[in-house]
C-alpha cells in the first residue's frame, strides 16, 4: 500500500518566471498534473489546449472576432448559467459597471461644462435692475410701483423712460462722470445690438356681443389668438397699406423666419411678427421716442401684449444672457408684467477647461457609438424580448436623447458663428435676434438634465446582482396591483374634490383660479402648504368645511392607506430577501480574485525554488559545468517540457556549447533570486493589502492557525526532495494507524451491541453499564494500538 502511495506521489514541480514564454507561465505542473491559469487539466484537455492556442495564434482574424465579442458581451448577449459560469458573469458584470462608471463621469463632465453657477448671480444682478427697481411718482417724489407691480397703462410709459432707459444705457459713474464705453449694462454686461419692442395687437369684432347690449357697446375685442390678431396699419398710417407707411411701429410686420416660435405669457400664448419697433442706442434717444411713442397713441384697446427683447453678453463670465420684459393687457384691462431671463453658454470653448470639456464630448460620442452597437447586438440577440426589459427602453431613451444633445451642439456651434459673424457687420441699431437660439440652448440644458438623471438611474442595472438593491424594484414590482387599484379610488376622490374648489373658490382665490391650478394647490396641501386664512375668507362655511373634509379623506385616509401598502410590501419583500441568497456578492469575487493571484505567486516562487534546487543537483560528475544531457534529464524528471527545458538552457548558454559553465549558471541563479525576490515584494504587498481591508481579513483571516501556515508557507522557500520522501512516508504511517484505530473502535461497538443484555434488565444495570463501556473500549483500543509496532501512533517520528 505504501509503495503504491509513494509511487503515484510524484516531485514538487512548481511555477517559473518571466524568462519563460507567456503560455510557459500560465502552465504549471504540480504532482503530475497539468495547471493552466491555476485550474487544472488532464492531459487529454490540456492536448485541446496547446491545440486551441496554436490555432489562435494562426487565425488573426477569429482573435479580432473575439476581442470584438469580449469588448461588447453583456449579460443579455452572453447566455449565463449562474451556476456553471458564475465567475465570467462575474466579470462580465462588473466590466460594464466599470465602462458605465465611466461614461457616466465623461457624461457628467460634460454637462456640468455647459453650466456654472455665475448664471444665477448674471441673472439676479439683472432683475435688480429690470425687475426690482422702483419707478417714482413725479407729482408726489414718493416710491411707486416696481415692475411686477405694473397694472395700469400709465405705469408702463413710466417704466420705459424712468427705469428701462437708465437701466439699459449706463451713460455716467456714481460720481457723475461720463463712461467711456457705451453701450453696457451694470458697467459689465454687453448690450448686443438694439432694443426691440413689439406689439400684439387683436382686431375690433372678434368677439360677439350679446343682443342686449350691442346698441350700447360698438366694440369687442377677444383675447389674443392668432386667428384674431390685428394686422391693419394705424395712428399716423391709418388706411394705408404696410408698403406705404413710412412709420415702422405702426405697421404690422409678419414674421420672416421658417421656424415659427412662440412666448408664453400669463394671460396668453403669442407669436412672432406684429408691430415693431427698434429703439435708440442712446439714453436720451432712447426716451424721445418712447414719448412719441406714447403721444401717437400706440398702445390701443386691441393691445394685448408688449414685449421687449434684448440680448446681452458678459465677456468676464463668457455667458449670454437673452432678456424678455413682457406687458400682458388682459381682455379684462389693466397690466400684468411678467420677466425672463435666459443665462446660457453659447460660445463653448474659449479657455482649458473648455477644451477639456470638448474632449470628454469627444469620448461621449464614442461612447454613444459603442452603445449603440451592444444595444443594436442585444436586440438581435433577444428580439422581441428586448423590449419587455424596462432597462433596456431606458438604454434607448438614453442613447435616442444623447443623439439629440450632440446634433444640437452642432447647430448651435454653427448658428452662433453666424450670428456673431451678422451681428459685427450690422449696424448700431440693428437688433439680433438671440431669442431662438437662446431658448432652445434652456431647451437643450433641459434634455440633457434629463439624460443625466436617467443615466444615473440606469446605474441599477447594473447593480440589481444584489438582494440588497433589489428592494426597490421588488417592492414597487410586488404593490403594483394594490397601488393601480388604490389610485383609481384615490384619483376619484381627489378630483372631485379639485372639481369642487374650482367652482367654489375659483372667482376669489388665486390658487382654484383654473381647474389645473386647483389639482395644483390640493396637492401642496398634502404636502402641508395652505392658505386656510383664504378659504375662510372666500365663504364662512364652505371654506373650512372642504378643507377640513378634504384633509380627512385624502390626507388622514387615502395617504395612509397607500403607506400601509408599501410598507406591508415592503417587509414582504425584505422578509424574502433574507432567505435569498445574491446571484453573487462583490466581496466574494474580491475574495476569489485575491486567493487566485496568491496561488499564482505562490506556484511560481516555488517552481522557481525547484529549478534552483535542480540547478544544484544536476550537475552529477561534480565539474562545475552543466551540459545539456544532465539538465535534461533532471527537469525532464520533474517535469517540464522540452520545449521549456530547450528554452531556458538556451537562454543562458551564451556561447553556445551546450554546456552551462560557472559564469552562466551564475547568471541562471542570479536572475532566479531576483524574480523570487519580486514575488516575494508581490505576495507581501498583497497581503499588507488584505490586511488594510476589513472584508479581506475577513475572507482569509477567519481562523488564526490559518494565519500561521499561512505565514509559515510564505515564509519557507525550499523543500528538499529527501525532506519531501520522509514527510509522504510519515504521512502513509499516520493514515494507516488512524485507519486501524477506527477500526478497533468499530469492533468493539459491534462487541459491546451482542453481549448487550435483554430489555427486562436494562433499568437495573443502567446505571454501570456506561462506565463499563467506557473502560472495555479505551483498554481495548490502548492495549491493540500498543501492540502493533508498525502501526501505532507513538512510534510515528515527526
Amino acid at each position: 500500500m505504501f509503495v503504491e502511495q509513494q509511487s503515484s506521489r510524484s516531485q514538487p514541480a512548481l511555477a517559473f518566471s518571466n524568462t519563460i514564454p507567456t503560455r510557459i507561465e500560465n502552465e504549471v505542473y504540480i504532482d503530475g498534473t497539468s495547471y493552466v491559469d491555476g485550474a487544472p487539466v488532464n492531459q487529454e484537455e490540456h492536448g485541446r489546449y496547446n491545440v486551441t492556442e496554436r490555432q489562435r495564434k494562426k487565425s488573426p482574424f477569429k482573435q479580432f472576432l473575439r476581442f470584438i465579442r469580449k469588448l461588447w458581451a453583456t449579460q443579455q448577449t452572453e447566455k449565463f448559467n449562474d451556476e456553471e459560469h458564475n465567475e465570467k458573469y462575474v466579470r462580465t458584470t462588473i466590466r460594464e459597471l466599470m465602462i458605465y462608471m465611466v461614461f457616466i463621469g465623461i457624461l457628467t463632465i460634460v454637462v456640468f461644462g455647459m453650466v456654472s453657477t455665475n448664471m444665477y448671480t448674471l441673472t439676479q444682478a439683472l432683475k435688480g435692475v429690470f425687475v426690482d427697481s422702483r419707478m417714482i411718482d413725479e407729482s408726489t417724489n414718493n416710491t411707486g410701483p416696481s415692475f411686477s407691480d405694473i397694472s395700469r397703462m400709465e405705469e408702463f410709459w413710466d417704466y420705459m423712460t424712468q427705469i428701462a432707459a437708465p437701466a439699459l444705457f449706463t451713460e455716467t459713474w456714481y460720481n457723475n462722470d461720463k463712461v467711456s464705453n457705451y453701450g453696457y449694462i451694470l458697467y459689465e454686461n454687453r448690450l448686443l445690438g438694439a432694443v426691440r419692442m413689439r406689439q400684439k395687437k387683436v382686431r375690433n369684432n372678434s368677439c360677439v356681443v350679446a343682443k342686449d347690449f350691442q346698441q350700447e357697446i360698438k366694440f369687442c375685442y377677444n383675447s389674443y389668438a392668432p386667428a384674431f390678431e390685428d394686422k391693419n396699419s394705424f395712428g399716423p398710417c391709418i388706411n394705408l397699406d404696410a408698403e406705404n407707411c413710412t412709420e415702422e411701429p405702426f405697421r404690422h410686420t409678419p414674421i420672416n423666419s421658417i421656424i415659427r416660435s412662440s412666448t408664453t405669457g400669463k394671460v396668453g400664448v403669442y407669436d412672432q411678427g406684429g408691430f415693431i419697433k427698434i429703439l435708440g442706442s442712446s439714453q436720451e434717444e432712447f426716451k424721445n421716442e418712447i414719448e412719441a411713442l406714447k403721444e401717437n397713441l400706440w398702445i390701443t384697446l386691441g393691445t394685448r401684449a408688449i414685449l421687449v427683447d434684448f440680448t446681452v453678453y458678459n465677456a468676464n463670465l463668457n455667458l449670454f444672457c437673452q432678456v424678455q420684459l413682457m406687458f400682458e393687457f388682459p381682455a379684462v384691462g389693466g397690466v400684468v408684467a411678467s420677466s425672463k431671463f435666459r443665462a446660457v453658454k453659447l460660445i463653448r470653448y474659449v479657455n482649458a477647461f473648455d477644451y477639456f470639456v470638448l474632449s470628454c464630448e469627444v469620448i461621449f460620442l464614442f461612447f454613444i457609438i459603442y452603445y449603440t452597437i451592444e444595444e443594436v447586438l442585444e436586440v438581435i440577440n433577444m428580439k422581441s424580448a428586448y423590449f419587455k426589459s424596462v432597462m433596456n427602453c431606458l438604454d434607448m431613451i438614453v442613447i435616442i436623447l444623447s443623439y439629440i444633445c450632440m446634433s444640437f451642439n452642432i447647430y448651435r456651434q454653427v448658428q452662433v458663428n453666424n450670428l456673431l459673424d451678422q451681428l459685427l457687420e450690422k449696424q448700431t441699431r440693428q437688433y439680433s435676434d438671440f431669442t431662438f437660439l437662446c431658448y432652445w440652448q434652456y431647451q437643450f440644458n433641459n434634455v440633457i438634465s434629463a439624460t443625466i438623471f436617467l443615466a444615473w438611474i440606469k446605474i441599477f442595472k447594473y447593480i440589481s446582482f444584489n438582494k440588497t438593491m433589489t428592494q426597490l424594484s421588488e417592492t414597487l414590482t410586488k404593490c403594483a396591483k394594490d397601488i393601480s387599484g388604490f389610485a383609481i379610488m384615490f384619483f376619484i376622490i381627489f378630483f372631485a374634490f379639485a372639481q369642487l374648489g374650482y367652482l367654489t373658490f375659483g372667482i376669489q382665490i388665486e390658487g382654484f383660479r383654473a381647474f389645473h391650478y386647483s389639482v395644483y394647490t390640493l396637492f401642496l396641501v398634502i404636502l402641508g402648504t395652505f392658505d386656510f386664512p383664504a378659504l375662510q375668507q372666500a365663504h364662512r362655511v364652505l371654506g373650512p368645511l372642504f378643507f377640513l373634509t378634504y384633509v380627512f379623506f385624502v390626507f388622514f385616509v387615502l395617504l395612509n392607506m397607500f403607506l400601509a401598502i408599501i410598507n406591508d410590501t415592503y417587509m414582504e419583500v425584505k422578509a424574502e430577501l433574507q432567505h435569498k441568497k445574491s446571484g453573487f456578492e462583490i466581496s466574494d469575487f474580491v475574495k476569489q480574485s485575491y486567493a487566485k493571484m496568491r496561488e499564482r505567486l505562490t506556484a511560481k516562487h516555488d517552481r522557481i525554488a525547484d529549478i534552483r534546487k535542480a540547478l544544484t543537483v544536476a550537475d552529477i560528475n561534480r565539474d562545475k559545468r552543466l551540459d545539456f544531457e544532465e539538465w535534461r534529464n533532471e527537469m525532464k524528471s520533474r517535469g517540464y517540457a522540452e520545449e521549456e527545458i530547450e528554452t531556458m538552457f538556451a537562454k543562458y548558454d551564451t556561447d553556445g556549447d551546450r554546456v552551462l559553465d560557472e559564469d552562466e549558471q551564475q547568471a541562471l541563479t542570479n536572475d532566479l533570486l531576483k524574480q523570487n525576490d519580486a514575488i516575494l515584494r508581490e505576495m507581501n504587498e498583497l497581503n499588507m493589502t488584505t490586511q488594510n481591508n476589513k472584508v479581506m481579513i475577513n475572507a482569509f483571516d477567519n481562523d488564526p492557525k490559518d494565519n500561521d501556515t499561512t505565514s509559515e508557507r510564505l515564509e519557507t522557500q525550499e523543500v528538499t526532495v529527501q525532506e519531501y520522501n520522509d514527510l509522504a512516508k510519515r504521512l502513509d504511517s499516520m493514515e494507516s494507524s488512524v485507519g486501524l484505530v477506527l477500526t478497533k473502535i468499530d469492533n468493539m461497538i459491534s462487541r459491546f451491541e451482542i453481549y448487550e443484555k435483554p430489555k427486562s434488565n436494562k433499568d437495573g444495570n443502567k446505571k454501570n453499564r456506561p462506565s463499563d463501556l467506557k473502560s472495555i473500549t479505551m483498554n481495548s483500543i490502548v492495549d491493540d494500538s500498543l501492540s502493533d509496532s508498525t502501526h501505532s501512533m507513538i512510534n510515528i517520528e515527526f
